[in-house]
């Protein structure tokens, strides 16, 4: 896979109707462009969250508008507009919904930062076809989908998540709970969260590649800095949900595996 056709899978740029016109230097300037976002972004997010801790929603809103500006040069249009549609709103809004609206635009951004370093290093990240593992644990053919995180409550958004989807979820909360599991089951994809006590994610899904299982897997995070991003992508990863898990997202995500 090519550069130009890398970005295009970048969902939330939108290129349609610019890339085909871009030089291959204008293509490698844009990519250094995206790159600087990536690195930025812990220290956006840090900015942002200091500012509301100091409910100065001037501040807040100075600090958006140049993230919008960056998100203007990246052609992340719907991102840059939902920044603007907030930034004058939020110096005469209350520290709550300042709170609110900064959780909601930095998961956004946590999003576009993961997907682009996914997209970028792994020419099958995110498309990768399903592999198939045989029968063993399914019931009437429903794919089984293995996923691990020490929150019960992030599994039980899974399963709510998947209600309507064909497959069967097998939860369980820790490392060394999923490797029991695998002595018996072989599951069509893995959602495992990275961050763990005892057993991370990153070190489970060493096992799983171990064991012999060669299923897709999906990470869990709510970190979206460029060291613990491309260790889970050299971990083996298909693809990322962003916490807190937004059902809509995870479906879409997890559905790509399922056909």
């Amino acid at each position: 896979m090519n550069l130009r056709e890398r970005l295009f899978n970048i969902s939330d740029l939108n290129l349609s109707q610019r890339l085909p016109h871009m030089t291959d230097l204008q293509v490698e300037d844009f990519i250094q462009l995206l790159g600087e976002f990536v690195d930025g972004f812990p220290s956006m997010e840090t900015g942002l969250r200091a500012a509301v801790e100091e409910n100065d929603g001037i501040s807040v809103s100075k600090r958006l508008s140049e993230i919008r500006e960056l998100l203007v040069r990246m052609h992340a249009d719907d991102l840059a507009d939902e920044c603007w549609k907030k930034i004058n709103n939020l110096k005469i809004s209350t520290p709550n919904k300042i709170a609110a609206y900064v959780n909601y635009i930095l998961s956004m951004l946590a999003t576009l930062s993961i997907d682009i370093q996914v997209r970028l290093n792994n020419d099958n990240i995110g498309n990768q076809p399903e592999v198939s593992q045989g029968d063993q644990g399914r019931q009437n053919g429903v794919k089984v989908i293995l996923a691990v995180d020490d929150e019960t409550f992030s599994l039980d958004v899974l399963k709510a998540a998947l209600k309507g989807v064909s497959c069967r979820v097998i939860g369980v909360t820790s490392g060394a709970d999923a490797l029991n599991v695998l002595k018996a089951q072989k599951p069509d994809l893995f959602v495992l969260d990275i961050d763990m006590p005892e057993m991370n994610g990153i070190e489970l899904a060493k096992r799983i590649k171990e064991s012999g299982q060669a299923s897709p897997i999906i990470f869990i995070t709510g970190n979206a800095a460029k060291d613990y991003v491309m260790a889970a992508i050299d971990a083996g990863a298909s693809d990322f949900i962003l916490k807190p898990i937004n059902p809509q997202s995870a479906t879409k995500r997890i559905g790509k595996f399922l056909h």
